[in-house]
This record gives C-alpha cells, structure tokens and sequence, in this order.
C-alpha cells in the first residue's frame, strides 16, 4: 500500500469517525469522506478499499479509544461511587473527543442505523457493549468487595442497569432534552444504585 506511507492513517480514521458520527453511514458520501480524510480517490480506494471498510476500521479505532478511557478512569484509587458518578456525568458534558455536541454515542448510532441488519457491524456493536459491561461489572464487584456498594447488587445486571441509563440519556440528549433533565435521571438511578449502603451506614 504505497500511497498509504503519504499520510497518517489513524489520523485520516479519525477524520472519517467524525464524518460517520456526525452524519451517519448511509448519509456520509464518498464526497465527504474524502474531503474529511484528506485523501484523493486514488489514495483512498487503494488504502482502504471502500465506504465500509473505512467504517469498520474506525469503529474499531473508536472502541478502542473508548475502551482503553473507561478502563484508566476506573483504575484510579478513588471509592467506586465517586468513580461510577463521574464517570456517568461526564457523558453529559461537551468532550473534545466528539465532533459535536448532540451527535451522542457512535456504537449507538451504528446499533440504531446499520447492525439490525449487517452481522458484523451487529458483532462489532455488541463486542463493545460487552467488554464496557465487563468493565462495569468488574468496578462494581469491587464496590462490593470494599463495602462500597451494596452486597445485594449482581455486578452484571447492575452494569446493564447503568448501560441503558446511559445510552437512554445519548438518546434523549440527541432529540434536544435539556441537560438539567438528563442530570436528574442519572441522579436518580445513582441514588437507587447507592441507596442500600447509604442505609446500612
């Protein structure tokens, strides 16, 4: 791949990530691609191949990326309350890593638009959703083992739980509800999700 050496790859991925993220797949044109990325067509069709191939290789890159962010985060020294909290509210901030403020959670958008009926952006999505909620599951197995959380708690379930909290409010924040009501239910659910030790305290 020749041309490839004239640019930097990953950097071309993230260009054509955000282009994906802020239109979505189908209405993301070759046009757009390229201009995002940077890249003549020659280049591009002799790198990448095609549209969905770009896709799939940035998708992987975002999981990655995403991934690897979950896991430093809740790899530091703090309670897990604390590190469960931020890391919920910092969804619903502006983040320099997204190319717009409503455009929500890329494995979202994809589950929406392409993996009902394409296998393997299906198998792609749900490998992601699996490994965040491996992730979340193993912090609040932690939670309970330091009497942070409560006991009762079933560390995947409570992980779905805080899942689909937080791809509810992607939802809802792409359709414009106010941040302010996208708190409240976060709070909320976090205030369930800590209630019983708060009581046994």
């Amino acid at each position: 791949m020749p041309r490839c050496r004239e640019f930097d790859i990953n950097e071309a991925l993230d260009q054509a990530l955000n282009a994906f993220w802020l239109k979505g797949y189908a209405s993301t044109s070759l046009c757009d691609l390229l201009t995002a990325m940077g890249l003549s067509k020659s280049s591009f069709y002799e790198c990448f191949g095609s549209k969905r191939a770009v896709l799939l290789a940035a998708l992987a890159r975002y999981s990655q990326r995403e991934l690897a962010e979950s896991r430093c985060h809740f790899a530091a020294a703090r309670p897990v309350p604390a590190l469960i909290a931020d890391w919920m509210n910092q969804s619903l901030l502006p983040n320099t890593c997204r190319p717009g403020e409503r455009c929500g959670c890329l494995v979202l958008n994809l589950a929406i638009e392409l993996a009902p009926h394409d296998p393997e952006i299906e198998t792609a999505v749900r490998q992601h959703i699996d490994a965040l909620n491996d992730c979340l599951a193993s912090v609040i197995a932690r939670g309970r083992a330091e009497g942070s959380l409560s006991g009762k708690l079933d560390p995947p379930r409570a992980a779905d739980a805080l899942l689909n909290v937080l791809t509810g409010t992607h939802v809802l924040a792409k359709g414009g509800v106010e941040r302010e009501r996208l708190q409240w239910v976060i709070d909320d659910h976090l205030a369930k999700l800590f209630a019983d030790v708060a009581v046994s305290h």
